[in-house]
C-alpha cells in the first residue's frame, strides 16, 4: 500500500456554478472541515489526480492552495469546533477513488 499524506485544501472561486463543481470534486477526496476547506488523505498519485481534475474546472481568476501535513504537524493541529467529531482524526475514509485504493 501507498504511504498517504495528509493534506488541507483551500479554494476561493468566484463563481457559483464553479465553485458547486469544486466542492462536488473535493467531496470525492476529502472532508469539508469549514466552508472553503478540505481535508484530504491521500497518495501521491492521488493527490496529483486531484489538482489536475481541479484545475480543468478552475478559472484563471480563482485561488487553490494544497498544503502536505507531516504527521508530526497534522497530531499538532488544534481545533474548537461545535461539533463533537474532529475532522483531522486519522481515521480511513468510507470511500473509493475511482482507479485507486480506498483512501
Amino acid at each position: 500500500m501507498r504511504e498517504k499524506n495528509l493534506y488541507l485544501v483551500f479554494y476561493d472561486i468566484r463563481d457559483t456554478k464553479r465553485w458547486r463543481r469544486i466542492y462536488r470534486k473535493l467531496k470525492g477526496y476529502g472532508i469539508r472541515v469549514q466552508y472553503s476547506v478540505f481535508r484530504c488523505r491521500l497518495s501521491e498519485r492521488s493527490m496529483q489526480r486531484m489538482r489536475w481534475e481541479l484545475e480543468k474546472i478552475l478559472d484563471k481568476e480563482d485561488d487553490l492552495m494544497v498544503i502536505r501535513l507531516c504527521p508530526r504537524c497534522a497530531s499538532d493541529i488544534l481545533l474548537r469546533s461545535p461539533k463533537d467529531d474532529n475532522p483531522f482524526e486519522q481515521e480511513e475514509l468510507p470511500f473509493l477513488i475511482l482507479g485507486d485504493e480506498a483512501v
